[in-house]
């Protein structure tokens, strides 16, 4: 049974002097997403879209990257900046998006399941950046946009290090033909901070660079 969504308009004062801020909360039982589009509020329709999109995966990003004795966050604070340049980036529970990236992009929903993916990640520093938003891509192209076009690689040029889609390509061409299971190991290393390179050969018996090789003479060249 799908959970019974609420949406709440909620008064926030953020200190003495600051005027108070009119946020949306949009959420079930279990979990929540705080829309505050006050510095934009053309986008209140598309951010409450975007809150409730958070609110629906959740739960299926958390299962997708699990590991023994995490809990996932349940929250998240969607703020939508006027003057970020960029795309989005998420830090301790809160999204920043880019105000004028969503008006040039109202079709990019994929973005704000890639930023909830690095809530749900929840690493600690230290991991190999191109892997860590590699699985966040994963989680995008794979089970929120699988029909979405892909990116062209070029095997001269790209590298596994290239992170985001080149990386989430890469992975799933491992979970798919060679080991399955591989993502939500790494996910799980990452968590713990205790990723280390070798893990690709103790966990597929190869280097990633033989797989990388490998997977680039799939590619259409």
């Amino acid at each position: 049974m799908t959970p019974r969504l609420f949406i709440l308009s909620i008064v926030l004062i953020v200190g003495a002097h600051a005027a108070p801020r009119t946020v949306i909360k949009i959420g079930t039982n279990d979990t929540a997403a705080i829309v505050d589009t006050n510095d934009a509020p053309d986008l209140k329709e598309w951010g409450n879209k975007a809150g409730t999109l958070c609110v629906e995966w959740f739960p299926k990003i958390a299962a997708l990257l699990p590991s023994d004795g995490f809990t996932a966050p349940k929250q998240v604070t969607l703020y939508f900046d006027p003057k970020m340049k960029g795309v989005a980036h998420a830090l301790s529970g809160k999204i920043t998006v880019s105000a004028a990236f969503v008006r040039a992009h109202p079709d990019d929903f994929g973005m704000i399941v890639h930023e909830l993916t690095h809530v749900v990640q929840s690493y600690p520093p230290g991991g190999p950046g191109w892997l860590v938003e590699g699985i966040a891509d994963y989680i995008r192209i794979v089970h929120y946009e699988p029909r979405a076009p892909r990116p062209k690689l070029d095997p001269a040029k790209a590298s596994y290090k290239d992170a985001y889609k080149t990386t989430a390509m890469f992975l799933e061409w491992i979970e798919q033909h060679h080991t399955a299971g591989l993502v939500v190991k790494m996910n799980a290393a990452l968590r713990t901070g205790a990723y280390k390179d070798e893990l690709w050969t103790s966990l597929t018996g190869k280097t990633v660079d033989v797989l990388w090789k490998q997977f680039v003479e799939t590619l259409p060249h």
